[in-house]
C-alpha cells in the first residue's frame, strides 16, 4: 500500500547551519550513496556517489508508475544565492539506467565504457501503470531511431561521480561506446524528477513509483 513518491519543489535549508536559504530541489532516488554531510549548494551532483557493482546485461527495467507534470511551459532556476529567473523550456521527470565498465588508473580517476543504456523521459501524465517495461539497448546507440542527445555519454551537467579506491568522489569519465561483447562492472540507475540542470525545474513535477526490477 506504499510508493516512493519523488517531487520537484522549492525546499528551504541551511547553509553551515547558519544561514537560511531556499533552493529549486527535485525529488531522485538512485543506486549508489550520498556523500554527507552536505555543506552548501555547490556542484549538487558531486555529492553522490552514482551507482553499484553490477556483472550482467538485463534485457530491461521494469516498473509501476504514475506521473504528474507541472504543467508549465517554461522551468525557474533557484539556487539560494540569485535571484528567482525563468529558463525557456518544459521539465519532465527521467529515468535513466546506465552498464558502464569501470576501471581506475594510477592517479584515481575514474574511467568507463557505456556498454547498456536505457532512459526514458515522461512528457505525459498518466495515471498508475503496473509493469511497464523499458528495454535496455546495448553498443553504439547513436545511429538508433530512437536515439536522443540526453541518452549519449555523460558529460558536462550530465556528468555522474563515484567515489575511487582513494575514498575521494571524482568524476566518472565515459570514455566512449564499449565493444560487443564487453562485461559490465556496474550499475548506474536514476530516477530524478527534473531533467536539467541541478536547481533548474519544474516545481509540481511528480513521479510516484514501485517494485523496481530488472529483467534478465
Amino acid at each position: 500500500g506504499y510508493c516512493a513518491k519523488l517531487t520537484t519543489r522549492v525546499e528551504e535549508c541551511k547553509v553551515l547551519g547558519l544561514v537560511n536559504i531556499k533552493v529549486l530541489a527535485a525529488g531522485s532516488i538512485y543506486l549508489g550513496q550520498t556523500q554527507e554531510p552536505i555543506t552548501g549548494p555547490k556542484n549538487p551532483m558531486s555529492k553522490l556517489d552514482a551507482g553499484i557493482k553490477f556483472t550482467q546485461k538485463p534485457k530491461s527495467v521494469m516498473f509501476d508508475y504514475k506521473v504528474h507534470l507541472s504543467g508549465e511551459s517554461n522551468r525557474i532556476k533557484q539556487t539560494g544565492f540569485s535571484k528567482v529567473t525563468t529558463i525557456a523550456g518544459k521539465d519532465y521527470p527521467d529515468c535513466m539506467l546506465y552498464l558502464q565498465k569501470r576501471w581506475e588508473d594510477a592517479n584515481g580517476n575514474i574511467h568507463a565504457l557505456r556498454i547498456g543504456t536505457m532512459v526514458h523521459r515522461f512528457t505525459q501524465n498518466s495515471g498508475w501503470i503496473n509493469n511497464s517495461q523499458f528495454t535496455i539497448h546495448y553498443g553504439d546507440i547513436t545511429k538508433q531511431p530512437f536515439y536522443k542527445p540526453y541518452m549519449d555519454l555523460l558529460t558536462g551537467d550530465r556528468t555522474k561521480y563515484a567515489k575511487n579506491s582513494k575514498g575521494k568522489v571524482v568524476i566518472i569519465q565515459e570514455d566512449g561506446w564499449a565493444p560487443a561483447g564487453t562485461e559490465p562492472t556496474h550499475m548506474v540507475l536514476h530516477f530524478i524528477t527534473s531533467c536539467g540542470k541541478a536547481f533548474y525545474g519544474g516545481v509540481g513535477n511528480t513521479l510516484w513509483l514501485d517494485n523496481v526490477k530488472v529483467i534478465m
